[in-house]
C-alpha cells in the first residue's frame, strides 16, 4: 500500500493532522495507523483560542457550539493562607468580560470519536494495526512502514511524507534517539465526575471584582498550591448531562505531601490545602481515574528535510497549566502543511523546515520551561500571582497575534520571529523579571491583598488587539508587551525601596524592555512581512528571503478560515 501522507497514531492530534492533511490537499492520499482502539488516558478537555481558529478552519465550529459548552476563560484560585485547610479566603482572578475570541470546553472522548467519523467519510483511510518498524528514506524515496494487523498479518506501507502522532509512545524519538531527558518531572492524576453539586465551588470566601458577562461557573477553574494546582474543567456527556473533570498536577521534587494515584491519597493531600475541592468530588460520582507518572520529556528535532515530523506529545510534551496542547498541535499540524505546500510548489525545503523546527521549539520550550519554574512558587500567592500575570501578557501580546496571523508558518514571517526572538532570550527575559519578581516577594508586607494585581484585566489580555486582530496591528502589540514589561519591572523595582535604586541589573532589563518597544514604534500599522526595512535586516543578519514558490501562505489560510466561520 502506498500514501503521499502516512500518519502514525489515531488519537486527537493524529486525527486532526489528518483531517486538515486531507482538507488541505484533496488530491493526496492521506492515511491513519490507527492501533487498537482501547480505553486509553485522555486529557485536555480545554480548548484555547488558537486551538479554537484551527477547528473552525477544519469545519467544527457549528459541531462545538452546539455539542460542547463555551469555556469563560480561566479563573485562578490564589490562596494566601494555603497551610490552613479551614481558611476559605481566596483572591480570584477571573476574564474581565466575556472572551473576543470563541473558546470550548470539550468532551475528549465525543470530540474524538467526531474528528475520527469524519475523516472516514472524507476518505481519510484508517488502518488497524501496531506499528513494528519504520525505514527512514533519507534520499528522496518513500518512507516504509511495516504494520501488524489485529490477525497478525504483517503488511508494508509507503508514504512520501510521514508524521509521527504516537504520543507516549514516542516512535521516532526512540528510533532515531532524539530524546532528551527533562530533570524536574510531574506527575498527574485526574478524573471525572458527574451527579455533583457545582454550586459547592462557590463555597469560599472570593476576594474578586464582580463580572456581569458571564456565569463564572463555565470557566476552567485552576486552584494552585504548594508544588501543585488543581483544575476543575466542566463538560457534557453525549446525553447532555453535566460532568466535570478534575486533576492535579504536580512537580515531585517539590511537593510536599506525597504521591497522588488513588482517590484516597487525592483526598487526603487536596484536603491539606482546598477542602473545597474534596467536597465538590464527594458529592458526587466517579466515572473514571487516569493516571501519568514523569510524563515530561523533549526531542531534540521534530521535523526534517527528509520529509518526517514528529507532533505532539511524540516529540516535547507540555504542561497542562495553560491549556497549550492541543494549540500547539494544530500549530505544528498547519507548519507541516506549509511544508508540503512549499515542496508541491516544486522549492526547496531544507532551510524552510529548519526555521519552523526552531521556531516550535522556541514557543514550546519557553512556555513549559517556565511553566515548570512556576512550581517552586505556586503555594506563594503573591508570587505566583505575579507570575502568571507575566504568562497572560506575553500569551496575549505575543504568541496569539503571531500564531493568528499565521507568522509561525510563513517563509518570512517564521524568520523574521526567530531573528527577534530565540529561546535564549526569552529564557534570559523571563528569569530576569523572575528574580525580581522574588526578592519583591521575600517582605511579608508586599504579600498583602491590598498589593495583588489584576492579572488578567483588558490591558494584559490585550483587548484593544483583538478587536480585529489585523496584522498592520501587530508591531503596536509587541511594543505594548516591551511597555507593559517595563512598567511592571518599575513597580516592583519601587517596592524594594532603596535598594531598587542600586539594582543595576534590572535597571538595564528596565532600559532594554524600553528600548524594544521604541524600536517598534516606526512600525506602527505596518505589515512585518511586507516592509522593505524588516527584510533588510533580516538579510543583514545573514538570513535569506523565500522567493518564488515560498510565498505567504497566509492571505488563502485565512480567507478560507473566514469562509468556514461564516458557515459556521
Amino acid at each position: 500500500m502506498t500514501s503521499d501522507v502516512l500518519v502514525m497514531g489515531g488519537g486527537a492530534t493524529g486525527q486532526l493532522a489528518a483531517a486538515y492533511l486531507g482538507k488541505r490537499f484533496p488530491n493526496l492520499k492521506v492515511a491513519v495507523i490507527e492501533g487498537p482502539r482501547k480505553n486509553r488516558p485522555i486529557v485536555g478537555e480545554s480548548l484555547v483560542e488558537a486551538s479554537v481558529d484551527f477547528m473552525f478552519e477544519l469545519g467544527l465550529g457549528a459541531y462545538l457550539v452546539e455539542n460542547h459548552y463555551p469555556k469563560y476563560g480561566l479563573t485562578y484560585y490564589f490562596k494566601p493562607n494555603v497551610d490552613d485547610p479551614a481558611d476559605r479566603t481566596y483572591v480570584v482572578d477571573e476574564i474581565p468580560t466575556a472572551p473576543q475570541i470563541l473558546s470550548f470546553q470539550i468532551n475528549r472522548f465525543t470530540f474524538d470519536r467526531e474528528v475520527r467519523d469524519r475523516n472516514l467519510k472524507s476518505g481519510v483511510q484508517l488502518i488497524d494495526g501496531n506499528v513494528t518498524g519504520v525505514d527512514i528514506n533519507s534520499g528522496g524515496g518513500l518512507h516504509v512502514v511495516t504494520v501488524q494487523g489485529p490477525d497478525g498479518e504483517r503488511r508494508t506501507l509507503s508514504a512520501r511524507w510521514l508524521v509521527d502522532a504516537t504520543g507516549r509512545n514516542r516512535l521516532l524519538a526512540k528510533q532515531l534517539q532524539l530524546q532528551e531527558t527533562v530533570k524536574e518531572q510531574k506527575n498527574v492524576f485526574w478524573f471525572r465526575l458527574m451527579n455533583f453539586n457545582p454550586e459547592i465551588l462557590s463555597r469560599i470566601q472570593a476576594l474578586k471584582k464582580q463580572n456581569r458577562a458571564f456565569v463564572p461557573y463555565f470557566a476552567t477553574h485552576h486552584f494552585f498550591g504548594k508544588g501543585n494546582w488543581i483544575w476543575c474543567i466542566p463538560m457534557r456527556s453525549p446525553e447532555n448531562q453535566p460532568l466535570i473533570s478534575i486533576g492535579i498536577t504536580y512537580r515531585k521534587d517539590v511537593y510536599p505531601h506525597g504521591e497522588v494515584r488513588t482517590m484516597e491519597q487525592f483526598f487526603e493531600c487536596v484536603g491539606r490545602e482546598h477542602p473545597v475541592i474534596v467536597e465538590l468530588v464527594r458529592s458526587g460520582t466517579i466515572v473514571d481515574t487516569n493516571y501519568y507518572g514523569s510524563y515530561m520529556w523533549e526531542c531534540r528535532q521534530r521535523y526534517s528535510s527528509d520529509r518526517w515530523y514528529i507532533i505532539g506529545d511524540a516529540g516535547d510534551t507540555v504542561d497542562p497549566l495553560y491549556s497549550v496542547g492541543l494549540a500547539l498541535s494544530s500549530l505544528q499540524i498547519r507548519q507541516i502543511a506549509a511544508i508540503i505546500q512549499r515542496e508541491l510548489n516544486g522549492s526547496d525545503t531544507k532551510e524552510f523546515t529548519k526555521d519552523l523546527d526552531t521556531v516550535l521549539a522556541t514557543f514550546q520550550r519557553s512556555v513549559t520551561r517556565d511553566t515548570t519554574r512556576l512550581y517552586e512558587c505556586m503555594g506563594d500567592a503573591y508570587e505566583c500571582h505575579l507570575r502568571v500575570h507575566l504568562a497572560v501578557v506575553k500569551l496575549f501580546h505575543l504568541a496569539l497575534p503571531l500564531i493568528m496571523n499565521d507568522y509561525l508558518w510563513d517563509p518570512v514571517g517564521v524568520k523574521l520571529v526567530n531573528w527577534f526572538y530565540s529561546l535564549d532570550t526569552l529564557e534570559a527575559d523571563s528569569k530576569k523579571i523572575q528574580e525580581l519578581i522574588r526578592e519583591v516577594a521575600a517582605n511579608p508586607k508586599n504579600r498583602t491583598v491590598e498589593n495583588f494585581i489584576k492579572v488578567q484585566s483588558c490591558a494584559s489580555m490585550n483587548f484593544g488587539y483583538y478587536e480585529h486582530h489585523r496584522e498592520e496591528d501587530i508591531a503596536a502589540s509587541l511594543s505594548k508587551l516591551a511597555f507593559d514589561l517595563a512598567r511592571l519591572r518599575l513597580s516592583l523595582l519601587g517596592k524594594l525601596g532603596w535598594r531598587g535604586l542600586f539594582n543595576f541589573n534590572q535597571q538595564r532589563a528596565l532600559l532594554k524592555d524600553v528600548f524594544r518597544g521604541l524600536f517598534l514604534v516606526p512600525f506602527y500599522g505596518t505589515k512585518l512581512r511586507e516592509s522593505r526595512l524588516v527584510r533588510m535586516l533580516i538579510s543583514s543578519r545573514g538570513f535569506g528571503i523565500a522567493r518564488a514558490g515560498g510565498t505567504s501562505l497566509a492571505p488563502v489560510a485565512r480567507t478560507h478560515a473566514k469562509k468556514i466561520t461564516s458557515t459556521a
